[in-house]
């Protein structure tokens, strides 16, 4: 079953001079895909996932999502569409600094149409935050931010997970956690798009794809 679909997919940025990192991309997600993007820093994979989490327009090409055209979306719809369809997991991401942690994933969790505590405390326990819960987002090390937006990606039950570099920050074994958590959700029907020029964690990966001047090419196993 699709869930999104890119097609020849151009996004340019002028500042100055026009920088082209996304030339031709086309993706089709299927629900259960665990998909592996690769390449160096500063490449475009991070305005791949934008793109795909409409975060950005592109400026060429289609995006559908669950058959319908991104493009034709207003702000509301889009809104939407992130609070209940897509898990973030970004580098960037942030939390609301006047709420604890567990009172943030109660919020996202709400956002998407949610009320399950519940839930709220098992992913806490899950990724090793349970005795964080009352701490403030600058209360927390870069690992514990990491974890908590590994929660937050999961909260409401995206169809879609869009995760930028999930390990970085982390050790080894809440890598390993990340990543099988991530496995995981596949296996419950979720799709997983991962950007990550970790070979290692790439290999986890059901389908890996390389991003190169701007054109997402398979990696042949």
């Amino acid at each position: 079953m699709e869930i999104c679909k890119l097609e020849h997919i151009r996004k340019d940025y002028r500042m100055g001079e026009v920088v082209t990192p996304l030339k031709d991309v086309s993706l089709v997600v299927n629900k259960g895909d665990f998909i592996a993007v690769e390449g160096p820093s500063g490449i475009g994979k991070s305005t791949l996932l934008y793109v795909m989490g409409t975060l950005l327009q592109s400026d060429e090409g289609s995006y559908t999502f669950e058959g319908r055209d991104v493009a034709k979306f207003g702000d509301d719809e889009k809104s939407e569409l992130r609070a209940k369809k897509v898990g973030f997991l970004f580098q960037d991401s942030t939390m609301i600094q006047a709420l604890t942690l567990r009172e943030n994933l109660l919020f996202t969790q709400g956002v998407g149409g949610k009320k399950d505590p519940k839930m709220v405390d098992e992913l806490l326990y899950r990724f090793g935050l349970e005795d964080r819960a009352d701490f403030f987002p600058h209360q927390l090390s870069g690992g514990q931010r990491r974890r908590a937006m590994a929660a937050r990606a999961l909260i409401h039950d995206p169809v879609l997970i869009l995760a930028d570099e999930p390990t970085n920050d982390l050790d080894e074994h809440w890598s390993e956690e990340i990543i099988r958590v991530l496995k995981e959700q596949t296996e419950k029907g979720t799709a997983v798009v991962m950007v990550t020029h970790n070979s290692r964690w790439a290999q986890e990966a059901t389908r890996r794809c390389r991003l190169e001047d701007g054109v997402l090419v398979d990696i042949a196993e």
